[in-house]
Order: C-alpha cells, then structure tokens, then sequence
C-alpha cells in the first residue's frame, strides 16, 4: 500500500473517529521497568523454543507445496491458483532468494513471525487490559506447543496468527486513540491479514459485527466512518474476488471430510496442549479451560464473537452444505482464550498466581518435549531415504497420489523439484506419480518401487493393490507412520471412525518394491 496513499485516506478519515466502546477500559498500568525486562525474556525464550530442533520432523506435503510454488517466479507465486491467498507465498519467495530451501531455512521465516506473535500479544492484552495481562498472554503464546507447531512449518500460519494479533491491536486502539497511524495500522495489517488466509475474512467479519452491536445497529458519524474503512479494505482485496471463483470451480474443497460435534471438543484441548496427545497436556488444558470459566465477560463481547464466529460459520456450513471446515484453519481462536486466562490469572490472589504459572510453565515445556520428540509429520525424508540406499534403487518408482511427488522429490530429486513442471521431469527420470489403475498399468515395468500415501484420500488405491498383488510379487517393504498419538487414542480413533462418529485421515507411508510374477506362477 502506497504510503501517500495510506496518508491521504487516513487523513479524510480521521476527523469521523470520536472514539468508540470497545472492550472494557484498560486496567491501570503496571510502570515498573521489570516488566519490560520480563517481556524481552519472554520473547527471547519463545525464539529459542521455536528454534529448538526446527529441522528435525521431515518436510511434508503442504509444506513442500509451499516451497515448490514459492520458488517459482514472482508472477506464478502471486498467480497461482490456491485456496490460500498469495501473502505467505510471496513473502516465500523473496525469504528463499535470500535462505535457500532447507528444512531450517524455510521454517525460519515462520519463527520470526511466530516470536512477533508473542510481543503483539502482549501489546493487545497490555491495551485492553494492562502490562501485567500482557504479560501473562505472552507467556501463554511463547511456550505453547500448538503455536511452536506452527511457528515451526512452512505454511501461512503463523503469519495469520501474528496478522490476526496485530490487526485486533490497531482495532482495539481505535477505540481510545485516534491518529493517522492508527487508522494506517488498521488498514495494512487487515489488508495483510485477509491475504494471509481464506479464514481471516471472519476475523474481519467479527470485527465488523463487535463494531455494529457496540453502536446498536445506528448509522452515527463514526459507523460512516468505520464503513468508509472497510470499504477501502474491500477495494484491496478485490483482485483476490475476482481470482475465487476459478478456485471453487477447481474444487479444492473435495478433499474435506464432513465435521462431528467430537472434532469441536478435540480442538478445545488442541488449543491449549499441541498436536500430540499427553498427560501433561491434558493437565494443561484442564487448568486454562478453568481460568477462562472463571472469567466474567459482562459487558465485553469481542472475546466471545473472536471466539464463536470462526468456528460456527464454517462448522455450520459444514454440516448443511459443502464441507469447508477444517479445525487448524480456526486455532486462532487460541489467542482470545490466552488473553482472557491471563485476565484471570492477574485476579488470582497473589499467593496462588505464581503456583499456577509455574505450574502452567512446566506443563507446557513438557508437552512441548513430548511433541518435539513425536512424528508429528510424514517421515518423506525417510521413505526417500530407504529407496536410496536399497540395492534397487535403480528402480522405477510409482506414487500414488500423484501430489505426494512433492515432498518425496524434495529429499530424492531436487533437480526436478527446483524444475518449472516437476511432473514430466519426474516422468523422465523414472519416477511416476499417479491417481489411477490405468495410469499404473501403462508403467507395465517388471520391478518397481510403490510408494502408498494418503490412501483414504484415493478410491483408485485399493484397486491399484489388487492389481498389483495379483500381477506382482512383494520383495520388501517398509512402513512409516505418525507416531504423535497414543496406542490408547488411536484405538479410539479406529473406533470413532468405524462407526462414523468422526473422520481422521492416518497418515501412512508404504514402500513396497514388486517384481513382476513369471506366466504360471
């Protein structure tokens, strides 16, 4: 956004602004320097523990789509057609120039934003509330393993995370201050924001339902105004309309399985304990879900539209239309619930508020150490690995689905990864990624590598085993799977998923080398 632009509309905008009710008035201010001593250590903590083995969990699918596209040139990585917005993929682009593409690398671009989350955080819990809740929020947010997990992955989380942060903080200013910067703020970091996800749209949504509620519904001078902002931010964003409908007709949504009301209740112990399933976790989420029932909302119903609203539109949706919900889209909802548990922390008698922080910290860092030491992602760097010191290993390989290339060619074939079509570059070298039995029976090779991931998401992959059991003869193989989970969770999951009360996707990879059966056997 052009910076004389930006002035000249923040200027015409700025007399419309009086000052409205948004959250509940702030707190008195904590002064004392030691807060910003804890702060800095609190965010140099956050940095450490984003960094901590940031390159031990193999590259995955989604984040090797990530860099693929971003490696690109400039105009494929503004252009292409993905139901995520371009933001991530450009800032990608440019980090890759700079950093190449290893695993620590390209991770790193998402711990910086992550470590950013943890400082604006603070600002907003420190605006609504005081320094000592911001404080206490970002203390939250710099040891949770859910926002670790996603400060250490390839994707646009992270950066919605801190976008989403950053543009609630110049809402929530705009209720108290009025400045061209202000009004500037608001406007680059919405803009940002709504091309950093499809899901930050309800972000804008909520703030412009708290922004209607507060003002019950009247056309005052400063709902004109608050109009007149989001109708620039619309004006930004319509490149980005224009290019959705191509991407619905693509229908990228076809994958996405239809919700159960169990996958809401999972996702209130994700936001608080990470992607793996512990004790410590559990002991985690039960301690932050009673700080949040104890807080009183009252009068203050930004929290509970920042809440509700991103998981209700699309959840509902879900279950009367076409499947759109996807529960890690919506974990930023996870910072309301921070800032309002840290609200409850600072009205904890002051013998018992150091007891549950220390108490928080230590179960954090443990489900942390848990989930770093898990598989928490597809081990492709393994499976590619087992290929490549194998006898065979002048083999074709087959792989199916034909979109797992991405990450297998990242660790096997970065030649043709690093190539403009990687799919005939791979044709060429042998190796054959498919979607079909007919795909697989035009290879007709009489030995061959197979490599089976993401099965559930295939119907042809059960038909292409048959074929192949019945045509070829298994001489090894090897399975890796996630192993972030419990024995005891996974056979809950089985059992869930056998009598359709949810819907998980295990993922495994298979890699079985065939040879073709003599006539008559």
């Amino acid at each position: 956004m052009n910076l004389s632009a930006t002035a000249l509309i923040t200027g015409a905008i700025m007399p419309f602004f009086k000052g409205r009710s948004l959250p509940a008035p702030p707190i008195p201010n904590d002064k004392k320097k030691s807060t910003y001593f804890f702060l800095g250590l609190i965010i140099v903590s956050g940095f450490i523990l984003r960094l901590y083995k940031l390159s031990s969990q193999s590259i995955w699918l989604d984040e090797a789509y990530s860099i693929y596209h971003s490696q690109q040139n400039f105009i494929h990585a503004i252009s292409f057609k993905d139901l995520s917005p371009p933001l991530y993929y450009v800032l990608l682009h440019f980090w890759i120039k700079f950093t190449g593409t290893s695993v620590f690398s390209v991770r790193l671009l998402s711990v910086l934003f992550g470590t950013a989350s943890v400082f604006i955080i603070y600002l907003l819990g420190a605006h609504i509330f005081n320094k000592k809740v911001g404080i206490y929020s970002a203390l939250l947010v710099a040891c949770s393993p859910l926002h670790i997990y996603f400060s250490q992955e390839a994707r646009t989380y992270s950066i919605l995370f801190t976008l989403t942060l950053l543009s609630m903080y110049f809402y929530s200013k705009l209720s108290k201050v009025t400045s061209k910067w202000i009004i500037a703020g608001y406007l680059i970091s919405t803009v940002f924001l709504i091309y950093a996800h499809l899901y930050a749209l309800l972000i804008f949504l909520v703030q412009n339902l708290h922004q209607f509620i507060v003002n019950r519904f009247k056309l005052s001078r400063e709902v004109k105004a608050w109009v007149l902002l989001q109708f620039i931010v619309f004006i930004f964003y319509i490149p980005r309309i224009i290019q959705l409908p191509g991407i619905i007709l693509d229908n990228y949504h076809s994958w996405i399985a239809k919700p159960s009301f169990l996958e809401l209740i999972y996702m209130i112990y994700f936001f608080f304990s990470g992607t793996v399933f512990s004790f410590y976790g559990l002991a985690l989420m039960l301690i932050c879900s009673l700080l949040v029932l104890r807080y009183k909302l009252g009068s203050n119903i930004l929290f509970p539209l920042w809440i509700l609203i991103p998981i209700l539109i699309p959840f509902t949706y879900s279950l009367l239309f076409t499947p759109i919900f996807i529960p890690k889209y919506t974990y930023f909802v996870s910072l309301p619930l921070y800032l309002i548990a840290s609200r409850s922390l600072f009205s904890m008698k002051a013998e018992i508020r150091p007891i549950l922080i220390s108490a928080m910290i230590i179960l954090s860092i443990a489900t942390l150490l848990v989930q770093q030491n898990k598989t928490t992602k597809d081990p492709w760097n393994k499976a590619a690995e087992y290929i490549q010191t194998s006898n065979q290993k002048e083999d074709k390989v087959i792989i199916i689905t034909s979109y797992e290339i991405l990450p297998f060619s990242y660790y096997f074939d970065q030649e043709c990864f690093q190539s403009n079509d990687l799919y005939t570059c791979s044709y060429n070298k042998g190796i054959y990624p498919v979607d079909s039995l007919q795909e697989v029976k035009k290879i007709d090779e009489k030995q061959f590598w197979l490599i089976i991931s993401r099965g559930g998401y295939n119907a042809e992959t059960p038909k292409v085993l048959n074929y192949i059991n019945d045509n070829y003869t298994e001489t090894e193989s090897r399975e890796y799977s996630l192993n972030h989970k419990s024995g005891l969770i996974n056979k809950l999951y089985k059992y869930f998923e056998a009598n359709d009360l949810i819907s998980f996707k295990f993922n495994r990879i298979k890699v079985t080398h065939f040879q073709k059966k003599q006539n008559g056997a």
